[in-house]
């Protein structure tokens, strides 16, 4: 029997045991893998962001990217714990509801879990050491040092990223592998290069929305003149971010139709298609916002910038139209809208970057397009994962396992078969 022959075995389900408890349920496992997305995705964007802070404002003698760097590094070991706790607590969850599926795949993968879980040790170490001995690891290994044991942990945690993504995108492109022959399943690299922008730019854009509530409660000095130029390099960085996001996206999308054509037509087509309509929707709006914030933030060339920033909103507009609009070969037709938009929001950050010293503070309505781009970055990575884990119709595993099997009990293979 191959390693994934023996998927779809499984005893009947009457064998099952009777798990009933108040308000648990595949709602409440999905609801905690979401949290736990949001916290370990902020982390694995954050760990990156701090050291390569602090590394410019050494390269830049700017003190303001030191004080940035140290305070997204402690942020990031504050809500660390929390995001591990949801995803303890979900996969809990997934071993009494899905112990067919979960087992299976936890044998399948088992040498890439064991070095994923692994890792955490060292990643932790460094972090705390990174965080909470800054200044104490300068004076006696010097600058340099620090940096580097910074960019260490961001890779240590990036390596754990590189496994699960491995596992993930199993579940929708599954092949005949196992251990890292599984892990380099067709999606895997895209969506691995989808998840790796994402989670630096969503980071990015939702430190941008926090740092313009900070400056909007300092009224004056140089702490409000501080969170107004980190918003605006968080903006910035998110904002670049999500070209390289939509590119991974885009090639995503073209294995999968190609690889799992059954899940893509599902997903994009089908009873779903109204999520990625959504989707499309909320990145329309994380460029607009940004846009926005271009045109309410300089004195000269507004009328350009308003301009600029209606066209983009108008191609974003195309993007969010029903699959009916586009029949056949004109389907792509709105990934040039979105590519169109891109062009042109690039075209609108050239325009506006040159005179960014001395430019005036936004205006109240930009203000209130960088808390909204931060919202936005939240919610369109949380219906990434919604739309990856729907996109498989009635499978677990597409082709391979079926909702209602991976349900039931794990009925081990051959003898041998074990890691």
């Amino acid at each position: 029997m191959s390693a994934v022959g023996w998927l779809a075995v499984s005893p009947s389900p009457a064998t099952l045991p009777n798990i009933h408890f108040p308000l648990i349920g595949a709602w409440m496992l999905g609801a905690m893998f979401l949290a736990h997305i949001v916290f370990g995705s902020f982390s694995m964007g954050a760990v990156l962001i701090a050291p390569a802070s602090e590394l410019l404002g050494q390269l830049r003698g700017d003190a303001r990217l030191d004080r940035y760097a140290h305070g997204v590094a402690s942020t990031n070991l504050k809500v660390f714990s929390l995001g591990a706790t949801l995803g303890a607590f979900a996969v809990f969850m997934l071993t009494g509801l899905y112990p067919n599926e979960f087992i299976s795949l936890a044998i399948l993968f088992f040498k890439v879990l064991l070095i994923a879980f692994i890792s955490w040790f060292l990643t932790i170490a460094l972090l705390f050491v990174y965080t909470y001995k800054w200044e104490a690891v300068i004076d006696r290994m010097g600058r340099r040092f620090h940096i580097g044991l910074g960019f260490l942990g961001g890779a240590s945690e990036q390596l754990f990223l590189f496994l699960i993504v491995g596992l993930d995108s199993f579940l929708l492109t599954p092949n005949d592998g196992r251990d890292f022959g599984a892990l380099f399943n067709p999606s895997f690299w895209p969506e691995l290069a989808h998840r790796f922008s994402g989670n630096l730019s969503w980071s990015s854009l939702l430190i941008a929305a926090v740092m313009i509530g900070y400056w909007a409660t300092h009224r004056e000095g140089p702490d409000r003149a501080y969170y107004g130029w980190a918003a605006r390099v968080s903006l910035l960085v998110g904002f670049l971010l999500l070209v390289p996001q939509a590119m991974g996206g885009f090639a995503f999308a073209e294995v999968v139709r190609h690889r799992s054509p059954g899940a893509f037509r599902y997903s994009f087509t089908g009873p779903l298609a109204w999520l990625w309509q959504l989707q499309m929707g909320l990145f329309g709006l994380l460029l607009v916002g940004g846009n926005l914030y271009f045109w309410q933030s300089r004195e000269r060339g507004r009328r350009l910038s308003a301009a600029l920033t209606g066209l983009v909103a108008l191609l974003a507009a195309g993007t969010v139209l029903p699959a009916a609009v586009y029949p056949g070969r004109w389907f792509w037709l709105r990934y040039a809208w979105l590519g169109a938009a891109l062009a042109l929001s690039l075209v609108h950050w050239l325009l506006w970057g040159p005179r960014r010293r001395g430019r005036p503070d936004p205006t109240r309505l930009g203000r209130w397009a960088v808390v909204v781009t931060g919202v936005a970055a939240v919610a369109i990575f949380l219906l990434m994962g919604v739309i990856r884990e729907t996109a498989r119709g009635p499978y677990a595993v597409y082709g391979r396992m079926t909702q209602a099997q991976a349900q039931n009990l794990f009925q081990p293979p051959h003898r041998g078969f074990y890691p």
